[in-house]
């Protein structure tokens, strides 16, 4: 296959997905790793994209916000044992906070087991589920975000303030040691800085393609909530536990 070839199948797969692994991309253009390797600096070169531990990303800027439905179908295995992970944390007859990210999301059938279970959550879309699963839930009032169908605004962050929660399972665009946690929209950011500031434990579910990613507004520092994550570089996770605890799911 031609090199053009190659970056085309590349760039649609960034298209569909937003993210692509290069175990992914080496059946579907029969090259070998260190091939694509190089295709994906080569891209990166021209502005095409940005390489994330093990594959690439659509470039973004900081104040752009991938569509709920692009974000769901990414990374799908590690969210879930991540979402896993998490699950086991919740006890029963507990209040939890739950944000609009998909990783948390993926926490949900998870939550089953806990009895007496009251979840506080500002995303509809995982309203909806939770009452599937027949789980107790508020929502609270505020904007509807057309993009994450997360709720957002004064109203929002009016109403949390008089909440109290044991934990808080929140997702990030981005996290690294210079920027923290970070999200483009500066609403959403105030809804996860009360949710963190309200909860006894706070967690941050994010897999490895967030590492080094930062969007345009900081919600915390690294050492405000443990981040829940898939297995990491050894040099990164090293660094990262030298200011935060870190929960390793492998």
């Amino acid at each position: 296959m031609l090199t053009e070839e190659r970056h085309q199948i590349i760039l649609k797969q960034l298209q569909l997905h937003n993210i692509v692994k290069l175990q992914d991309l080496i059946p579907l253009t029969g090259a070998s790793e260190s091939t694509l390797r190089r295709d994906l600096q080569d891209l990166e070169e021209c502005h095409k994209l940005q390489r994330i531990y093990g594959g690439a990303q659509n470039i973004l800027s900081y104040h752009d916000e991938p569509a709920l439905s692009q974000k769901i179908s990414t990374n799908t295995d590690e969210k879930d044992s991540i979402a896993r992970y998490a699950g086991d944390l919740v006890q029963n007859n507990e209040v939890i906070f739950l944000d609009a990210g998909t990783s948390v999301q993926a926490i949900i059938p998870y939550l089953s087991k806990a009895t007496d279970l009251l979840v506080v959550t500002n995303s509809v879309v995982n309203a909806s589920i939770l009452a599937d699963y027949q789980i107790e839930t508020f929502v609270p009032g505020g904007k509807l975000k057309a993009s994450t169908k997360a709720l957002v605004g004064s109203t929002t962050t009016k109403t949390l303030t008089a909440f109290h929660f044991d934990k808080a399972f929140l997702g990030t665009n981005g996290f690294s040691v210079k920027a923290g946690y970070t999200t483009p929209d500066p609403e959403e950011a105030d809804t996860k800085k009360i949710a963190l500031s309200n909860s006894n434990e706070s967690y941050i579910l994010a897999d490895g393609s967030k590492l080094e990613q930062v969007s345009f507004t900081r919600f915390a520092n690294l050492d405000e909530a443990t981040l829940i994550t898939n297995e990491l570089p050894v040099k990164s996770l090293e660094l990262l536990k030298t200011h935060t605890k870190v929960m390793e799911v492998k």
